[in-house]
C-alpha cells in the first residue's frame, strides 16, 4: 500500500512539472509573438515580453499554488527555463522566414542568462513559500512580489507621461498591484508591516531598477 501511494505521489508530481513546462512553453511562444505587435505607440503591446510585471505576476501564483518550499522552486525553475527555451527558440525558427527575427545564430549568451536568473528566481521562490507559516516574516514575504509590481507600476507611470506609450503595459500592472494586494493584504496578519514593506521596497526598487532609464 506504501508503495502503491508513493507512486501515485510522484505520477501526480510528474504530472504537475509537465504543467509548468507547458505553461513555460505556451508563455514563451506568446510573448515571442507579441514583437509582430507595435512597441513605440501608445499602447505598446508587446512591452509585455520586455519588462517585468507579466513575470512577476506569473511566478507568484506559481509559488501561491506550490505544495511545499521545493514544489515551489522546481515548479518555477521549470516554468522560466521553458519559457526561455521556447522564447529564444522561436525567434531562431522565425529568423529562417522573416527578416527582423534573423539574427544569425541562436542567441546563446541571452539563453544562458536568464537560465542563470532561471535558477535565481527558483532560490527566491523557495524562500517565499515560507509565508504560509503565517509569523511576522509572512507579512513581509507577501509584500516582495506587490512591492515589485508596484515599482514597475511607478516607473512605467512616468515614463508613459513622458514618452505617451507603454500603456498597456500601466494598465496591466496597475491591475495586477491591485488584485494580488488586496489578496495578499486579507492573507496577513500584520497590516503594518506588510503596507510599510511595500512602500519601502517599491520606492528601493523604482530608484534601482528603473529611475536610471527614465
Amino acid at each position: 500500500m506504501t508503495v502503491a501511494v508513493h507512486r501515485q505521489k510522484i505520477q501526480i508530481q510528474l504530472k504537475s512539472y509537465l504543467l509548468f513546462v507547458g505553461f513555460g512553453l505556451v508563455a514563451g511562444i506568446l510573448t515571442r509573438l507579441t514583437d509582430f505587435l507595435p512597441n513605440d505607440d501608445l499602447w505598446s503591446f508587446s512591452s509585455i515580453a520586455t519588462l517585468f510585471g507579466f513575470w512577476m505576476l506569473t511566478v507568484t501564483l506559481i509559488i501561491y499554488f506550490s505544495s511545499s518550499n521545493k514544489n515551489a522552486a522546481i515548479n518555477v525553475l521549470l516554468y522560466i527555463l521553458s519559457m526561455n527555451f521556447s522564447f529564444y527558440y522561436l525567434k531562431y525558427l522565425l529568423g529562417f522566414f522573416i527578416p527582423r527575427f534573423y539574427n544569425e545564430d541562436f542567441q546563446w549568451h541571452l539563453f544562458i542568462l536568464y537560465s542563470v536568473f532561471a535558477l535565481v528566481c527558483s532560490a527566491i521562490s523557495y524562500v517565499l513559500y515560507f509565508w504560509n507559516k503565517n509569523n511576522k516574516t509572512s507579512n513581509f514575504l507577501y509584500a516582495l512580489p506587490v512591492s515589485g509590481l508596484a515599482a514597475e507600476t511607478i516607473g512605467v507611470s512616468i515614463y508613459l507621461y513622458n514618452n505617451h506609450t507603454f500603456l498597456f503595459q500601466l494598465i496591466f500592472d496597475s491591475l495586477s498591484l491591485i488584485i494580488l494586494g488586496y489578496w495578499f493584504y486579507q492573507k496577513v496578519n500584520n497590516k503594518l508591516i506588510y503596507i510599510a514593506t511595500i512602500v519601502a521596497i517599491s520606492l528601493i526598487g523604482y530608484f534601482l531598477v528603473y529611475h536610471p532609464f527614465l
